[in-house]
């Protein structure tokens, strides 16, 4: 160094570098914990990388650490602190990145529709009412929300080959045709069954059956390249995890399922999972 000055600037270069990894580093694990549903961790290191970000005066850092803290908040559902959070990042990102503000008006807007589900304090409409007389034990909501995801499977691609089972509720039917689905690697058959029996074995009370099912049924249909079956799986496991009262992933499941239908533009299906949100607030 040939005088202070210069290794005064050398070192405090050296020190952003150092402060800018260490928020990096904060960021990817918040997203792992947040990837693990493990909220309140996430939210620590996402505080932690945005703290740094605007000692660092890094604005695209403030902005994505901003949107990733919005969503852990989100899911924690404290909806206020989440869309004070959005709302700074969508301020960046309009200066910096407009592509990147769009899409985050899109998140805000899909998180503002759950938010005001989760929250609202309406009677449930009239159509939620209804209960079938062949179920006389189960509450009206219940058979609501039942109701509402029997017409989302309705739309997924091969259905129709098992109208008259399910209708019947014939398990043994469609536990049989599930095991030949299995032995002829037949993907799409054999995530819609998982998902039918799953769908089931909610109806029943089986929850954790259930659930066992519907996860299977998410994974297939992931592995298969169907979205509008994963997104319809997401659906009912929302439903379940309402249920379990683990609800800290509500969010997370409710939001993908209605980005995926909003991706493959099925307006009915996003329609009718609001529908299953806002009867799930009033149970």
């Amino acid at each position: 160094m040939r005088n202070d000055r210069s290794a005064l600037r050398h070192y405090k270069k050296k020190l952003h570098e150092y402060q800018e990894h260490e928020a990096e580093v904060l960021i990817d694990i918040g997203v792992i914990y947040l990837d693990r549903g493990e909220l309140e961790r996430a939210v620590r290191n996402f505080e932690e990388a945005l703290e740094t970000y605007r000692k660092l005066k890094f604005p695209e850092g403030v902005a994505y650490a901003s949107e990733l803290l919005g969503d852990s908040l989100m899911a924690l559902r404290e909806f206020d602190r989440a869309m004070e959070h959005y709302s700074e990042a969508l301020s960046i990102y309009s200066d910096l990145n407009p592509p990147l503000a769009e899409e985050l008006r899109e998140k805000i807007y899909e998180a503002g529709k759950i938010r005001e589900a989760l929250t609202s304090r309406e009677p449930p409409e009239e159509e939620s009412c209804e209960e079938p007389s062949e179920s006389p034990g189960l509450g009206s909501e219940t058979m609501a929300v039942f109701r509402f995801s029997d017409r989302l499977v309705e739309l997924l691609e091969g259905f129709e080959d098992y109208a008259v089972w399910w209708e019947n509720r014939d398990i043994e039917v469609l536990e049989d045709n599930l095991e030949s689905a299995r032995v002829i690697r037949d993907r799409p058959t054999e995530g819609l069954l998982n998902l039918l029996i799953g769908r089931y074995h909610l109806e029943e009370g089986e929850i954790y059956e259930a659930l066992k099912f519907i996860k299977r049924a998410t994974r297939i249909f992931r592995d298969a390249g169907d979205s509008r079956g994963a997104a319809v799986s997401l659906v009912i496991m929302g439903v379940i995890l309402f249920i379990m009262d683990e609800r800290e992933n509500l969010y997370t499941v409710f939001k993908e399922a209605l980005e995926i239908f909003r991706s493959l533009e099925m307006g009915e299906a996003e329609s009718v999972t609001m529908k299953i949100i806002n009867t799930l607030s009033k149970m």
